[in-house]
């Protein structure tokens, strides 16, 4: 294959690595499903405490920020010679835009369904963009992983829409739109091929400039004065350490490592970890629909997965 230019970001698209270093990129991968479950349960749990979604926002990417800046000043030239595109792609996929849809569809549908909708749908569209925009041909086995992912998608919709819960249904539309942000950034991150930490790093200092942007105009609510401790202090390691620097530099490994659609299909088991621990932890009950959907994309996901690009 020859080298890739910046005419021809499908070529980057396509370059995998082999041996130990796709083993590294699959437990990079899960650890990145482990961190996601956790962020998903303690947004949850924020629902009914003090601190706002902003709140959220701020401890997910003004820490981070501070500690990967020197990251992205070591990286500047790279990020500079990256196009725009790819970079409006990431802070819009994983930045504000995403944090708010999935924080506030958080406050209506369950963690279950989080789960299931936001890292269970996201490779559809990771797929999707690799088919119709980078030309990418379609594995057999991975069409028909995909296909159950989709199947149990469909399964957990239909029921919230046959119960007639116009909150759950609103939550689950815009967990859908958190998913589709999140492929946008999986893709965008996987072309641009920008060091990890660097990525993460341009990512929360943008992001940060939003968030500025909206405390200047007034548009933002907070409740960090009458948090508890405990909780302020919860959020923070949840948000800033381990969402913001480990799973940022652990879930750009595992893209630059085994690609976007590799990391996209492992990532659709989160609906399973986050649903078993939402039964304990927040008290939350599966239906016969949320079970059959995890079933169905959890063997999916376990399906796509075992695809490797040549």
């Amino acid at each position: 294959m020859s080298a890739s230019t910046p005419s021809e970001p499908s070529a980057d698209y396509r370059v995998l690595t082999q041996g130990k270093d796709f083993y590294m990129g699959v437990l990079a991968a899960l650890v990145t499903v482990s961190i996601w479950s956790g962020w998903l349960i303690s947004v949850r749990l924020s629902a009914s405490g003090q601190l706002t979604s902003f709140d959220l926002a701020v401890m997910r990417y003004f820490v981070p920020a501070l500690v990967l800046l020197p990251f992205v000043w070591r990286h500047r030239e790279k990020i500079r010679n990256t196009r725009f595109r790819y970079l409006f792609g990431m802070l819009v996929g994983a930045g504000v835009p995403f944090f708010y849809l999935s924080s506030t569809g958080l406050q209506y549908a369950p963690a279950a369904h989080a789960g299931l909708l936001i890292p269970g749908t996201f490779p559809l569209f990771v797929t999707a963009m690799a088919v119709f925009i980078y030309k990418q041909p379609l594995h057999p086995a991975r069409f028909w992983g995909l296909s159950w992912v989709a199947l149990g998608v469909a399964v957990l919709m239909s029921h919230s829409l046959y119960q007639g819960d116009l909150q759950v249904l609103k939550g689950d539309l815009l967990l859908l739109g958190a998913s589709f942000c999140w492929a946008l950034f999986t893709v965008s991150l996987r072309v641009a091929g920008l060091p990890p930490l660097a990525a993460a790093g341009l990512l929360c200092c943008l992001s940060c400039g939003v968030l500025a942007f909206l405390a200047l105009m007034g548009w933002y609510e907070t409740g960090i004065t009458t948090a508890s401790s405990q909780e302020i202090a919860t959020q923070l390691v949840t948000q800033a350490l381990l969402a913001g620097l480990l799973a940022g530099f652990s879930y750009g490994f595992a893209i630059n490592r085994i690609g976007a659609e590799n990391t996209s299909a492992i990532g659709a088991l989160t609906p399973v970890l986050t649903g078993l621990a939402a039964i304990p932890l927040l008290g939350e009950s599966l239906s016969l629909a949320a079970l059959l959907g995890m079933l169905l994309i959890g063997l999916g996901a376990y399906r796509a997965s075992r695809i490797r690009d040549a």
